[in-house]
């Protein structure tokens, strides 16, 4: 079997070695030496070239090296490929922990001061306990239950939305449509950990941030499209949010003259919120292909009807 390996951000020197240790039997090429496109039967990949993947005619899966599979073209594989997206404890771990600083940065008005510095100003807040800045998680999958889970750990309420029914050990939470106005009234902040379909498109916009109290912050982790940018600005500048933190954007990065940049009251950062570890993921890539290869389910395996 061959399996390649493209990604603009992973370097194949970390990964494979680590990939070919747990599958000796297998072979690995690095895209663009792919040799022949009909020997191809697992992509391991990030975002693919236009058009790649149709040359791989005997193609069986494909692994994301993300948590999403939004930037892969689904509609284009054949029925029979399984699609798996990324899910392991060093990224989950890690996405957890941008949710935790995120919520401790407003909860401490770590951001008012970081714009009183920068006017030379020394203005004393009276810190609160982390009792009294209550979160909520949009998303309760793996990565935002770890969150939801970090978060209370930590000393904050929680409480957590997903469109269906989830149960978890010392969260609050909430499902559907009915419900979400219930759960965006009681939370300072608000993180977004939504995979990103064509129902979620959008769905930070100004309708939703109208539900929130007034000076409630939002923190989207989830992919660029849950934005609608303008609308975030609106909410900003009319007083009714307090701020925003944001670790994904559409496109990525924004063109310079977008206003994300010198916004005082949105923090940016590029896409670092958390990635793939090699040591810890490439056994949960391994143990896919291996199930691929026998043609088994895959761990996270993506539902096309749902979209992740």
């Amino acid at each position: 079997m061959t399996i390649v390996f493209h990604s603009e951000l992973d370097d194949p020197g970390e990964w494979l070695p680590r990939l070919q240790a747990l599958l000796p039997d297998e072979t690995f090429r690095v895209w663009p030496d792919i040799g022949d496109p009909k020997d191809v039967e697992i992509a391991v990949i990030w975002i693919p070239p236009e058009g790649a993947l149709a040359s791989f005619t005997n193609l069986k899966a494909v692994q994301s090296l993300g948590a999403g599979v939004n930037h892969l073209p689904l509609q284009t594989f054949p029925p029979h490929v399984r699609i798996a997206r990324l899910v392991d404890s060093g990224l989950s771990g890690m996405m957890a922990d941008y949710g935790l600083f995120a919520a401790l940065r407003y909860a401490r008005n770590i951001d008012h001061h970081e714009r009183m510095q920068r006017e030379r100003t020394w203005d004393w807040v009276m810190p609160r306990l982390l009792s009294s800045c209550p979160v909520g998680v949009m998303g309760l999958g793996v990565i935002g239950g770890a969150t939801a889970k970090k978060l209370a750990l930590n000393g904050f309420p929680v409480s957590g939305w997903a469109r269906s029914r989830k149960e978890i050990e010392g969260i609050t939470c909430y499902a559907g449509e009915e419900e979400l106005p219930k759960f965006l009234s009681e939370i300072r902040v608000l993180i977004n950990l939504l995979p990103l379909t064509a129902e979620t498109e959008g769905v930070l916009s100004a309708k939703l941030f109208a539900m929130l109290p007034k000076g409630a912050f939002v923190v989207n982790m989830g992919r660029g499209g849950h934005l609608v940018d303008a609308d975030l600005i609106a909410a900003i500048d009319s007083g009714h949010l307090g701020g925003a933190t944001l670790d994904v954007f559409r496109p990525e990065p924004p063109p310079p003259e977008h206003p994300f940049w010198t916004h005082p009251r949105i923090l940016m950062t590029p896409h670092i919120a958390g990635t793939g570890d090699p040591d810890s993921a490439a056994q949960v890539v391994a143990e896919n292909i291996k199930r691929a290869k026998r043609g088994e389910p895959m761990m996270n395996e993506v539902d096309r009807a749902r979209g992740y």
